[in-house]
């Protein structure tokens, strides 16, 4: 959900570079039958960690199917200053539509083009994570930690794109899942966010 409010309110702002990239005549032709790399699969997020790493993979490369899995079926977003809250269903249709490239909406309600790709400069934990006590009433029986958040969103066609850099709590949530052979295994969710201060670089 880290674009929630950063692509509802915000306008696109013109990249500065374009690049071109010309092959050399004497250059090799290129391999047409490279070859394949085998897609790695997702690690169990056993820790609250591997889960944020998840987390990222799945924002990175825009892997709905994976993001949903991540997501907590009490996960919720809260906005600032708690002007709003976003549920999961919220949540997961749209970051389908983002994934998916649909043209966005400015503050003005002009259409904008849809992203293209996204960049998650930074996703660093800023704090220890800690214990959220059973009786909190946004996250209860979860953990907490700060995190320091930039993420670049690239717009269809690579001219434009969107950067912002955000404070950001994140709540996760373990829980014993069934093996299916009698045995459980612990695993994290994204419980929720909770969105703080941002700033437009």
């Amino acid at each position: 959900m880290l674009h929630k409010k950063w692509l509802l309110f915000l306008t696109a702002g013109l990249a500065l570079t374009v690049l071109a990239v010309g092959g050399c005549i004497f250059s090799p032709e290129p391999d047409s039958n490279p070859p394949v790399t085998p897609i790695q699969p997702y690690q169990w997020p056993d820790t609250a960690d591997k889960l944020m790493e998840n987390f990222e993979r799945a924002y990175s490369e825009m892997n709905i199917n994976e993001y949903e899995i991540i997501l907590h079926e009490d996960y919720k977003f809260i906005f600032i200053d708690n002007v709003e809250i976003w549920y999961r269903q919220q949540d997961i249709t749209s970051t389908t539509n983002m994934f998916a490239g649909n043209p966005g909406q400015n503050p003005d309600n002009t259409f904008r083009e849809g992203v293209q790709s996204i960049e998650i400069n930074t996703l660093i934990r800023q704090t220890p994570w800690e214990d959220i006590p059973a009786n909190d009433p946004d996250f209860p029986n979860s953990e907490r930690a700060l995190f320091l958040v930039n993420i670049k969103f690239i717009l269809e066609g690579g001219l434009n794109t969107i950067t912002v850099s955000s404070d950001q709590e994140f709540f996760v949530k373990s829980e014993e899942v069934d093996q299916g052979d009698g045995t459980t295994r612990t695993r994290y969710y994204l419980y929720g966010q909770r969105d703080l201060e941002s700033t437009v670089p």
